[in-house]
């Protein structure tokens, strides 16, 4: 598949210091138990900022399609009151140019 096909997702999250190591476990367990079993997932990363104030989730799906049935499944999602909590923003992207290491 073209790299330029795939739906990309990046969700940001607000957290603070003191928050930040529990929002790691609770949106890597919706992403690893949930999400990443959900029709077009490909592949996600999970990044933590150095201040401790954000995380940013950044997900590969197959089309735009597969993204749109698994955040309707997500809206009746158990943990959904928690992730809310950290007030996630998220874009859809699509691929146009890769960069790698000469």
């Amino acid at each position: 598949m073209p790299d330029r096909e795939r739906h990309i997702v990046i969700v940001s999250f607000t957290t603070s210091k003191e928050s930040q190591a529990q929002a790691i476990q609770e949106v890597g367990d919706y992403v690893e138990k949930f999400l990443s079993c959900q029709s077009g997932f490909i592949a996600s990363r999970l990044h933590a900022s150095l201040d401790g104030n954000s995380l940013v989730h950044y997900a590969e799906w197959v089309s735009e399609e597969d993204f749109i049935a698994a955040a309707g499944k997500a809206r009746s999602h158990p943990d959904l009151p928690l992730l809310m909590a950290y007030k996630p923003n998220a874009s859809g992207y699509q691929i146009l140019r890769q960069f790698a290491s000469n």
